[in-house]
C-alpha cells in the first residue's frame, strides 16, 4: 500500500466534519483516513483543490506597469507601502520578504502546491472508491484540468517563458512535477520548462474527453470540457504554437462565444468576471476577497491607498471606451475637497461569488494574437482574421456613437495595437505579468516612497532575471534537490 502524507488525513477529517453519513470516510490507520466514495472525493475536490474560497495570491499585479504607488504620511498608507514594497520593487527575495512583512497569501509556491495536493489525492483514489463510472470520469477530468492550471501558473512565476528570445524550454528549469500524493524518499527536483508544459498539455488532452463525456453538467465554478479547451488555447499561445492555439480557441468559441455588450449596461457597475451575471464567464474561480482586499485597494478616507491603478494603464483608454468605466472601482477621499481615483478592480461582484474567471473575451484575443503572429510570418489571410476578432471585441466595448472598425493592415502595427488592447481588456486578471514576460520582458520603472523624503525609482531592466521569481527559502530548506533561480 502506498504511504501517504498526514495532510490527506487532515483533508479527509475536515471533510468528515461536514458530513454525518456513516461510511463517508473509512479510517485505515492512525495516520491515514481514506476516502471511500466519489462523494468524499468530490468534497475534497471542492474544498481542497478548487480556488474559490481562499486567496492564492494578491500581489501579481504589483509586479506590472498597471499599478503605481503614492506616499502619504497616514500610518495605514505607510504600513501598506512597506508591507508590499518587496513585490512592487521586484526584490529578488520578494516572497521571503513578503512573508516577513505578513503580507496576505504571499507564499504562492506553497499555495499552489497545496491545491495540487488536493488534485493528486483525487487522482490517486478515484479508481479505488465506490461510485458510478461517470462520476469517476468527471472527477478525474476536473482534477487533471485544475492541476494543469496550477502548473501553468507556477511555471510562469518560477520558470522562464516557453517562447521568446533568450529562453530555451529544453534546458531552462521550471518547477517540480508532483503527480501523486504518495510519499517518496527522494525529494522531487525541478523539471524543465518544456517538461512542465508537456505534462500540462498531456493532462488537458486527457481531461477534455472525460469532461465532455461526464462533466457537461458541471456548474460554472467547476471545470468542464469548454474551460479545458480554453486553457489549452492559452497554453499553446504561451508556447508559440499558433495553429494549436487557434484550433482550441475555435473549439471553445464553438461551444461558448457570447460577449457582454457594454452599451446595454444600465447599472452603475457590472462584474464582467462574475459567474452569476456575466455571459462571458466560462469558468469562475478565485475568492473575491483577493480583489476587494488588494493592497492597492481603498479604505482610506484622507488619502489615496498605497497602491492603485496606474496612470500608464488608465491613459491607454479612449474616453469612449466603456471599460474605463466598468473595469475599475472609483474610490473617494477627502482633503479640503472630495477626490476620487481608480483604486482597484470592479470586474467582480462583492459577496459570495468568484473574483476572477476564464472569459470568452480572452479567447478572441488569444486567437487574434495567433493570427497576427501567422501574419508576421507571411500568412496573407491572417490579418483580416485577427481584425475580425479584435473588432468584435471592440464593438462590445466602445460607445456605439464612437465605434469605428479597426483597419490596420501592417502586421507589426496591428501587433502593437493588439498588445495594448489585450492589456485594456485583461487588466487585473493575472495576465499582464505573464504577457510582459513572453513579449520580451521590457524595461519597467516603479516610483515608490516609503517614508518622508525623496521618492526612489526602481528599474526592472530589459530581460531582467527578476522576471523569474526566486523560490522561497522555506521550500529550498525542505527540498535539497531544488535549485534556486539565478
Amino acid at each position: 500500500m502506498k504511504r501517504y502524507l498526514k495532510y490527506i488525513a487532515l483533508i479527509c477529517l475536515s471533510i468528515s466534519a461536514l458530513s454525518c453519513k456513516k461510511g463517508f470516510l473509512e479510517e485505515s490507520s492512525q495516520d491515514l483516513v481514506r476516502p471511500t466514495t466519489t462523494a468524499a472525493l468530490n468534497q475534497i475536490m471542492t474544498g481542497e483543490a478548487y480556488p474559490l474560497n481562499s486567496v492564492i495570491t494578491e500581489f501579481t499585479d504589483l509586479l506590472t506597469d498597471d499599478i503605481q504607488s503614492e506616499y502619504n504620511a497616514n500610518a495605514t498608507v505607510v504600513s501598506a507601502l512597506n508591507k508590499y514594497a518587496p513585490a512592487f520593487t521586484w526584490q529578488k527575495n520578494m516572497i521571503d520578504r513578503l512573508l516577513e512583512n505578513s503580507a496576505n497569501s504571499s507564499n504562492i509556491w506553497f499555495n499552489y502546491y497545496a491545491r495540487i495536493k488536493g488534485c493528486n489525492v483525487v487522482l490517486d483514489y478515484v479508481d479505488e472508491v465506490t461510485g458510478t463510472e461517470t462520476e469517476k470520469q468527471n472527477l478525474r477530468g476536473q482534477a487533471l484540468a485544475l492541476r494543469s492550471f496550477y502548473y501553468l501558473m507556477l511555471v510562469n512565476y518560477f520558470g522562464k517563458p516557453y517562447y521568446g528570445t533568450n529562453v530555451n524550454p529544453e534546458t531552462d528549469l521550471g518547477v517540480p512535477l508532483i503527480l501523486t500524493a504518495a510519499v517518496t524518499d527522494t525529494p522531487v527536483g525541478r523539471s524543465t520548462v518544456k517538461e512542465v508544459y508537456a505534462q500540462i498539455e498531456k493532462d488537458l488532452l486527457e481531461a477534455i474527453p472525460l469532461l465532455d463525456a461526464a462533466g457537461s453538467g458541471n456548474h460554472i465554478y467547476k471545470f468542464n470540457g469548454i474551460s479545458a479547451r480554453f486553457l489549452l488555447s492559452r497554453v499553446y499561445l504561451y508556447m508559440g504554437n499558433w495553429d494549436a492555439s487557434i484550433r482550441y480557441a475555435d473549439a471553445t468559441l464553438q461551444k461558448k462565444s457570447s460577449l457582454k455588450q457594454m452599451n446595454e449596461i444600465t447599472a452603475a457597475t457590472f462584474g464582467i468576471s462574475s459567474a452569476v451575471s456575466s455571459p462571458e464567464v466560462i469558468w469562475g474561480y478565485g475568492f473575491n476577497a483577493e480583489l476587494s482586499n488588494m493592497p492597492f485597494g481603498g479604505g482610506q478616507s484622507v488619502a489615496k491607498a498605497a497602491y492603485f491603478i496606474s496612470d500608464d494603464l488608465g491613459n491607454t483608454y479612449a474616453s469612449s471606451d466603456l471599460r474605463l468605466k466598468y473595469s475599475f472601482t472609483s474610490i473617494g477621499y477627502i482633503t479640503t475637497t472630495l477626490n476620487t481615483y481608480k483604486g482597484r478592480s470592479a470586474k467582480y461582484v462583492a459577496g459570495n461569488t468568484n473574483g476572477k474567471a476564464f472569459r470568452t473575451a480572452e479567447v478572441y484575443l488569444n486567437r487574434a494574437e495567433a493570427y497576427i503572429q501567422k501574419a508576421i510570418a507571411g500568412d496573407g489571410s491572417a490579418v483580416s482574421k485577427a481584425l475580425a476578432d479584435i473588432n468584435l471585441l471592440r464593438l462590445n466595448r466602445i460607445t456605439t456613437a464612437a465605434y469605428t472598425p479597426l483597419t490596420i493592415s501592417d502586421p507589426q502595427e496591428l501587433y502593437t495595437f493588439y498588445k495594448a488592447e489585450r492589456r485594456r481588456e485583461l487588466c487585473l486578471e493575472d495576465s499582464r505579468w505573464f504577457d510582459l514576460r513572453r513579449w520580451g520582458m521590457p524595461e519597467l520603472k516603479h516610483t515608490i516612497q516609503l517614508s518622508a523624503g525623496t521618492p526612489q525609482v526602481e528599474t526592472l531592466q530589459h530581460n531582467d532575471s527578476r522576471y523569474t521569481l526566486a523560490i522561497p527559502t522555506e521550500a529550498l530548506s525542505r527540498n535539497a534537490n531544488l535549485i534556486q533561480n539565478p
